[in-house]
């Protein structure tokens, strides 16, 4: 397991790769995975604008616990719609449908997902990143690898 320096700093020295990634768009820096955790927790801080949001979907593996830095979210958990502005959180649990959509023009907070494994996913479907630059990335993934990807880590997409 590593330190938890190694665990917060994202240096060139550090050998776990993938630490900073695009995905649909967005930036997103594993600070703790699952690795550094002995498997208890993830905690990814995320940047995006409008347009790379997930679909509503269901996690059966984890719960997620959201914690905004910057800019205002309206999240979907179940039947409830929620805004969350900066130095607001909300509770995801595993098993109950939801979503979030930007509404501002940036947003940026803090994902803690537990147990931890779920960061994998990210990793999988991203692009390794050295910084958040704009970046020259490939084309999104489709549809059916999100599914099928997305299905190894126990998530379902709700129409």
């Amino acid at each position: 397991m590593a330190t938890a320096l190694l665990s917060f700093e994202n240096t060139p020295s550090d050998p776990r790769s993938g630490r900073s990634l695009w995905y649909m768009g967005g930036f997103m820096t594993i600070h703790a995975d699952s690795q550094d955790t002995n498997g208890q927790f993830a905690l990814i801080e995320f940047s995006g604008s409008p347009g790379g949001e997930p679909p509503m979907h269901i996690h059966t593996h984890e719960d997620e616990f959201f914690y905004l830095l910057e800019g205002k979210l309206k999240v979907y958990r179940g039947e409830e719609e929620l805004i969350l502005k900066p130095g607001d959180s909300d509770f995801l649990p595993r098993n109950v449908p939801h979503t979030f959509k930007i509404l501002s023009s940036h947003a940026r907070g803090l994902v803690y997902i537990t147990p931890g494994g779920f960061e994998g996913y990210f990793r999988e479907m991203g692009e390794p990143a050295a910084g958040p630059a704009s970046p020259k990335l490939k084309a999104p993934p489709t549809l059916a690898k999100i599914v099928s990807v997305a299905k190894r880590y126990g998530i379902t997409f709700v129409s």
